[in-house]
């Protein structure tokens, strides 16, 4: 490998695999894209337009598509050589580690120049550098998208699958989170899915989520919260209020009771004892959240992820800033790779339009929102595995609430029934589960 921080062997031995098999030729765009000098990517990419093309190499079909002479000679050079000995897996993960690698020393020297200058503030470069680790990361891991193609041969997993649910009739698969009838439509919260729970402003997605939190905490399953709407000590008040049935905030209408502040204590008692990690970090952006959410799956066991809400993340692809729509598809799909490369449930709020006029004091009822009401892009609903929306109408009873459940890739949609403590923030589900399709 040379100072320019490219492995030109295992370039030309990767075209040569190309080359050799132009029928694998159209999957492995993705590789040139990130990891191949640009006289090598030229050839590469005209390769598989040839390949799609279903014609055959040979510099003549080359010339056509426009290469340049340079990289023509450069086929010439490799097309005699035939299939190398070492396999192309092997191949694509050193080409990986190679560009990983570069991009971690290019950014080092903006980030040398930055902290040396000492003109920047310590945020701005850590954030730099939160970017740069986790870019590096995704390009090791083939952009933490998926696993590569495999073949048929390879039903080891869905085997077991099969095996559990045969030795577990009617469980669910994934972690309970406390509302029966959602967790079996759901089958569970399960690793590498993603999930959206959205609702109109003050509907209450927030303390939906608290109250999902406070369950899994209480079977032992520890979550992280990223919270870029409030700050965690109002997220602590409400998985409190939960947990002791009253709420701090009474004090403002009268004094607390004797069993009000020994239920609180104990409350505290108990919560100290939860894996539940909050971050509060203002206007974060979805590489710095990606690389903490990383640090959190390895150093403290975290197997769920909730982010409230994903409009208010930011994106880091420079054409995302300047479109909402944009940085929220970008912001969507980062967080469905999360979900995959960590294999935990990944579940994010979302903001719904904002539609009637129940929260102005019109007894006009609001109507249930449709997986359409999701606020921003429709990137939301194509890349969620499950898209959960919260529907309650204080208009006509603030008590009462629906869960609807309009798209969910792996299994039933349909609709739950809650009931909502507004004084406690707490949602409990009207579910009988003797008849647990009512």
């Amino acid at each position: 490998m040379g100072n320019d921080l490219y492995d030109v062997q295992a370039e030309e031995l990767f075209l040569q695999h190309m080359i050799a098999n132009p029928s694998s030729t159209v999957d492995l765009g993705d590789v040139l894209n990130v990891t191949m000098s640009a006289d090598r990517a030229e050839l590469g990419h005209a390769l598989i337009v040839i390949a799609s093309n279903q014609d055959a190499f040979s510099d003549e079909s080359l010339r056509i598509n426009g290469v340049s002479d340079q990289t023509r000679g450069l086929y010439g050079k490799l097309q005699g050589l035939g299939l190398p000995s070492i396999t192309l897996p092997t191949l694509t993960k050193r080409l990986r580690d190679v560009a990983a690698r570069r991009e971690i020393a290019i950014k080092s020297s903006e980030l040398f120049s930055k902290a040396s200058e000492g003109d920047s503030p310590a945020d701005e470069i850590i954030e730099i550098a939160e970017c740069m680790a986790s870019k590096a990361r995704d390009i090791s891991n083939g952009d933490a998208t998926g696993g590569g193609y495999r073949g048929m041969k390879d039903m080891d997993e869905l085997l077991d699958d099969i095996k559990w649910r045969c030795a577990n009739p009617l469980k669910i698969k994934g972690y309970e989170f406390g509302y029966p009838k959602l967790e079996r439509m759901l089958d569970g919260l399960q690793g590498k899915r993603f999930y959206l729970i959205g609702a109109r402003p003050s509907a209450g997605k927030t303390a939906l989520m608290g109250n999902m939190a406070t369950n899994l905490a209480r079977n032992g399953i520890n979550s992280l919260i990223f919270t870029l709407e409030m700050p965690d000590k109002d997220i602590r008040q409400r998985l409190l209020t939960s947990e002791c049935g009253v709420n701090p905030k009474k004090s403002l209408y009268g004094a607390l009771t004797k069993g009000d502040l020994q239920a609180i204590q104990r409350g505290i008692i108990t919560m100290k004892e939860w894996g539940i990690k909050i971050d509060d970090t203002d206007r974060m952006n979805i590489e710095v959240l990606r690389a903490i959410a990383r640090r959190a799956v390895r150093k403290d066991d975290i197997k769920v992820i909730f982010i409230d809400y994903i409009q208010l993340l930011r994106g880091v692809d420079p054409k995302s800033r300047s479109s909402s729509v944009e940085e929220i598809s970008e912001v969507s799909g980062k967080l469905k790779a999360l979900a995959k490369e960590l294999n935990v449930p990944v579940i994010a709020l979302a903001q719904l339009k904002r539609t009637g006029n129940a929260f102005t004091g019109s007894q006009t009822e609001l109507a249930k929102p449709t997986i359409e009401s999701l606020k921003g892009s429709g990137s939301l609903e194509q890349d969620a595995d499950a898209v959960i929306l919260l529907h309650r109408d204080p208009s006509v009873n603030a008590s009462e609430a629906d869960v609807i459940l309009p798209k969910n890739r792996d299994g039933s949609t349909g609709e739950s029934r809650m009931e909502f403590h507004g004084d406690i923030t707490t949602f409990k589900e009207v579910f009988n589960p003797a008849r647990p399709h009512d």
